[in-house]
């Protein structure tokens, strides 16, 4: 029995794994910036950015899965941006390691100085190491061969590609991550299970829109991401209020995200019915001086879960640079403040 619910988790850990390859979309990009799942949004904001983000699941439950990011971006000439990012990802057995280098070209559509009019075209470079440890799944009652008792480990090389349109208030992104078809030598005893293609397609789209003369905007946005290798579809459906104080910028809102492949559960031990993944996840933050801060918190609402505990995300960043950019990009004159901050 022992065996078999070792097996079930180590099956579950690699579905998990195969899901989440690379690093991992949460609603971090709400809290961090875009730069964190569309490698084109680059230098896009109007001053250089350093995040840093903490994530962590099910405080009740051992070796819950965890993230944590560190990254860097900015504009190094006027219409190219650049920036690094490191991850650490974290799931039972499971865990990777990566890191991405960043370049973006800013396409500028108008010659009117204050008008935010750009196509930004960008490729990430990523090396990635993922781990299972199966020291703890061996039973020396049950003789698997697909147990080996070891640290599995398998480094290789993978590319992102983005396109984002700026147009004023609207925003528009579009991002094939994992484009490169890879195989996995230290883990081919999963060759017939784990496809060599795991790309994910981002879509996100966004429009900002002031609200009187008191300092508010209103940010609605979507993001569609599919796995076609897994059949799996992800909408997140978006809310984010801005309020502008005495230069300082106040901010949060709401999140809810439905993946559209269901999972069958049985109940009562006959009755099987199909649950979906959906989570809702509020957030606040602020931006003091060059300083960003922000807390979100993300709560399953499906009927069978884990834990009740929910999901815990920590967001620090800095702001810097922004006087060395030329004057008209200090500040466009539009809302936009996910391009302005």
């Amino acid at each position: 029995m022992k065996a078999k619910i070792s097996l079930l988790v180590f099956f579950c850990i690699f579905q998990l794994a195969l899901s989440q390859e690379g690093l991992p979309t949460y609603q971090d990009y709400l809290t961090s910036s875009w730069y964190l799942i569309h490698p084109s949004m680059a230098g896009a904001a109007s001053s250089n950015q350093i995040r840093l983000t903490g994530r962590s699941q099910w405080f009740d439950v051992q070796d819950a899965p965890t993230l944590a990011t560190a990254s860097i971006n900015g504009r190094i000439r006027n219409n190219i941006g650049a920036g690094v990012l490191a991850f650490s990802d974290t799931n039972g057995n499971f865990s990777q390691n990566g890191f991405y280098a960043t370049f973006a070209y800013h396409l500028n559509l108008t010659s009117r100085q204050l008008s935010l009019n750009r196509l930004i075209f960008g490729a990430s470079g990523a090396i990635i190491q993922q781990k299972i440890d199966e020291r703890d799944l061996v039973n020396p009652r049950f003789n698997d061969p697909a147990i080996t008792g070891n640290i599995l480990a398998d480094t290789y090389f993978d590319t992102d590609f983005g396109v984002s349109y700026l147009n004023n208030d609207f925003f528009l992104h579009l991002t094939i991550k994992n484009a490169l078809s890879i195989s996995k030598q230290r883990f081919n005893v999963f060759t017939n299970a784990e496809p060599e293609s795991q790309r994910r397609l981002i879509s996100t789209v966004g429009y900002t829109l002031g609200i009187g003369s008191n300092g508010f905007s209103f940010e609605p946005s979507f993001l569609y991401l599919t796995t076609p290798s897994i059949n799996e579809q992800i909408v997140d459906v978006n809310a984010k209020i801005y309020k502008d104080l005495n230069g300082n910028k106040f901010w949060g809102g709401l999140s809810y995200r439905v993946n559209f492949e269901g999972t069958p559960i049985t109940t009562n031990n006959e009755t099987v019915e199909e649950q979906r993944f959906q989570t809702i996840s509020p957030f606040i933050g602020v931006n003091y001086r060059n300083f960003v801060f922000a807390y979100t918190y993300t709560n399953q609402l499906n009927e069978v879960t884990i834990s009740n505990a929910g999901f815990h995300q920590i967001t620090l960043g800095y702001n810097f640079g922004a006087d060395s950019y030329r004057g008209a990009e200090k500040r466009w004159n539009c809302n936009c403040p996910a391009i302005n901050d």
